[in-house]
């Protein structure tokens, strides 16, 4: 194979995981908002829907990095298609729950599916970048497309649930079935980019290993934010400013929309990896993001706060991925743990962020989350102190 079919190879794979990526999000975004508005459907109090989300991420964060790990062992196509077809079950059966311990189970089950499919997916994307390409070009594209995905779930996830409350799930199951025949014939022959690669990254910045710890920290931050808003701002939406589960969704898409463009643009400004200013500032604006929901009077005040959170979980996570890709030295351990990160954020505030707010009010967990960045902020110029 010359040189440019195989980089023509190599983008066309590139671009069929991108597709990939947004089918999936689409599914796990409308579902991951359906279980609430099911959960609130059955009653369940603040701390149960903090629960209802834990149950969901933590078997995800405990089994994405042995699953990444695996597929450095078994390739990346096989668990991502075993990913697919076990959540084609799994979202047709959710919605036969009619407790909330019930749907509590099922989510697991979504979660330690999920843990299959996204190490492997990342790790794929490090294996065929094109040799003439960026990396953060291609990453920035695949997070841009999950992240459009995501936001687009979403949107529908309030939409179909006002239709029939069965409908996020169902059509969910159909989108991820689709999924694996495609995956299937997606190609992996692309090489692994060369060894001399990653050694021109780690010669050009020394201080790789502390940025790669600052923005593994960071994710987990911005993500428990996202855990938090997720799992119990419907909540608040419905019981302090009567939003109806459409506008509910529609402002969730804001915070997928300001991930997704941010995405897009890291993508075309090769100039943000390894600068220590827009790490240092990432994190203060999350806090401010959050105070704004926390005090806001109005609905209208709740939207430069969403924007504010998914523009810096749109830097975490690309800056935590592109890192851990950037050496190809057990990649699928590093997406992995990558992953871990995000997901037990997602995890931490979803069941932190219910207890805090059955106990002390609804607006509660976005003032703690306010300090908690702040106090990762500060740590993360502990790690790149003089750099």
């Amino acid at each position: 194979m010359t040189q440019t079919a195989q980089l023509q190879s190599e983008r066309q794979a590139l671009r069929r995981l991108d597709i990939a990526a947004f089918l999936m999000d689409t599914g796990l975004g409308t579902v991951s908002l359906a279980l609430p508005l099911w959960g609130l459907h059955l009653a369940a109090s603040s701390s149960q829907l903090g629960l209802l989300g834990s149950a969901m991420r933590l078997p995800n964060m405990l089994l994405a990095l042995t699953f990444g790990r695996l597929s450095d062992t078994l390739g990346r196509k096989v668990p991502a298609i075993t990913s697919c077809l076990l959540l084609f079950i799994i979202y047709a059966i959710t919605p036969m729950a009619s407790s909330v311990m019930t749907l509590a189970l099922f989510a697991a089950l979504i979660g330690a599916s999920v843990a299959l499919f996204w190490p492997s997916m990342q790790a794929w994307v490090g294996d065929l970048r094109p040799s003439s390409g960026s990396l953060g070009v291609s990453t920035s594209s695949f997070n841009a497309a999950w992240s459009a995905g995501s936001m687009m779930g979403n949107l529908l996830a309030g939409a179909l649930f006002q239709v029939h409350m069965g409908l996020p799930f169902w059509s969910s199951s159909l989108l991820v079935l689709l999924i694996a025949v495609f995956l299937f014939r997606t190609p992996t022959t692309a090489p692994v980019r060369p060894q001399e690669d990653a050694a021109a990254v780690n010669a050009a910045h020394p201080d790789h290993d502390s940025f790669l710890r600052a923005a593994w920290i960071g994710n987990f931050s911005a993500y428990c934010t996202f855990g938090i808003i997720m799992n119990l701002f419907p909540e608040l939406g419905h019981a302090e400013f009567n939003l109806s589960p459409f506008a509910i969704g529609c402002l969730i898409m804001l915070l997928g929309l300001a991930r997704t463009i941010t995405f897009w643009y890291m993508g075309r400004w090769i100039a943000w990896p390894y600068q220590t200013r827009f790490m240092f500032r990432s994190l203060p604006a999350a806090a401010l993001g959050l105070l704004l929901i926390a005090f806001a009077p109005t609905p209208w005040l709740l939207v430069p706060g969403f924007v504010i959170l998914g523009s810096v979980m749109g830097f975490s996570f690309n800056s935590s991925l592109l890192y851990s890709l950037s050496s190809p030295e057990n990649v699928g351990a590093k997406t992995g743990r990558h992953e871990t990160m995000a997901v037990g954020g997602i995890m931490t505030g979803s069941l932190l962020g219910g207890i805090l707010a059955e106990t002390f009010g609804l607006r509660t967990p976005y003032l703690v989350a306010a300090l908690f960045v702040s106090l990762v902020s500060l740590r993360q110029r502990q790690l790149l102190k003089g750099l």
